[in-house]
């Protein structure tokens, strides 16, 4: 499954969240569920049991999360963490954050937390995602988490985006990266780059395969994509990342943002010919990487 998180401001006053119910009936009779009205199973004096009351008046079960509590909405994501700069599974801490703290704190609520195997392999078991707007992000560092001390630098992914309710599903196959502190260290050698004071933001360009996608370039947009333009500065580093100079990707489809690209959330995408890509919303704060997959439009 694979979705990239598109962080509109729009989205932010135009998201309704809440479980939505219908008008009862004008049935007296005080028993459920039928003084919500004929043929209805529920309503906000009725609510269902488990699960959600649909606009028709009908209890609905996630299949993945079956046993959520009424009126709250659950989903469980399993993927694999790997490591940056070599894409090999590791074994780390990680947790499920909103896209608007991993957008603007260093230190966002922890919605479920759970430990990756040697291979990398995670799962976080159903956890509640009623109250939370644009997706779910993973956030993967040492075990424990550390913020920048350790081998790993605290990276965020964007691993599911939702828009309504009804696209709150659990997801499988998400695919997490984790930046180790070698290769911060490195980008903090660069002029505009200050990983603990101010952030960056890291991604890779893939295909509709999942493969890394070299000769992509990034650019941003400050008219809803209208147009799209340079950044002040990106670096495309090669695979080793020994080298920071080309001037797009590298086999890898790894690209560096240093913060001064930022004054506020930006909505990034890549450019290839005879490709297209789907846009990605990223932001820098202190002490925190936001990896952003970019892929291929499908």
């Amino acid at each position: 499954m694979k979705k990239v998180i598109m962080l509109a401001v729009v989205m932010l006053a135009a998201l309704a969240i809440g479980i939505v119910f219908i008008q009862c009936g004008s049935s007296d009779d005080t028993k459920c569920p039928d003084k919500c009205g004929a043929d209805l199973e529920c309503c906000a004096a009725c609510p269902c049991a488990t699960g959600t009351c649909n606009t028709d008046g009908v209890c609905e079960v996630s299949d993945c999360c079956p046993n959520a509590a009424q009126g709250k909405i659950e989903i469980d994501i399993a993927g694999k963490v790997m490591d940056a700069s070599t894409q090999q599974g590791v074994a780390l801490a990680v947790a499920a954050i909103s896209p608007t703290e991993a957008l603007t704190t260093n230190t966002p609520t922890l919605l479920a937390k759970a430990v990756s195997g040697a291979d990398g392999m995670f799962a976080l078991d159903c956890f509640d995602v009623t109250n939370v707007a644009l997706g779910a992000v993973i956030l993967a560092d040492d075990n424990p988490m550390d913020g920048a001390l350790g081998t790993y630098f605290p990276t965020g992914t964007g691993v599911a985006g939702w828009n309504t309710n009804a696209e709150k599903v659990c997801v499988s196959g998400a695919a997490a990266l984790a930046v180790p502190n070698t290769v911060v260290d490195g980008l903090d050698m660069l002029p505009d780059i200050d990983s603990a004071a101010d952030g960056f933001v890291m991604g890779m360009v893939v295909s509709s395969a999942g493969a890394p996608v070299e000769g992509a370039v990034i650019k941003k947009t400050e008219d809803n994509g209208a147009t799209w333009v340079d950044l002040d500065k990106v670096y495309y580093p090669n695979a080793t990342f020994t080298d920071m100079s080309g001037t797009a990707t590298s086999t890898a489809g790894v690209y560096v943002l240093p913060a001064s690209n930022f004054t506020a959330i930006t909505t990034i995408h890549a450019e290839k010919t005879g490709m297209t890509f789907d846009d990605a919303m990223v932001a820098a704060t202190g002490g925190f990487c936001f990896f952003a997959m970019i892929p291929e439009a499908e």
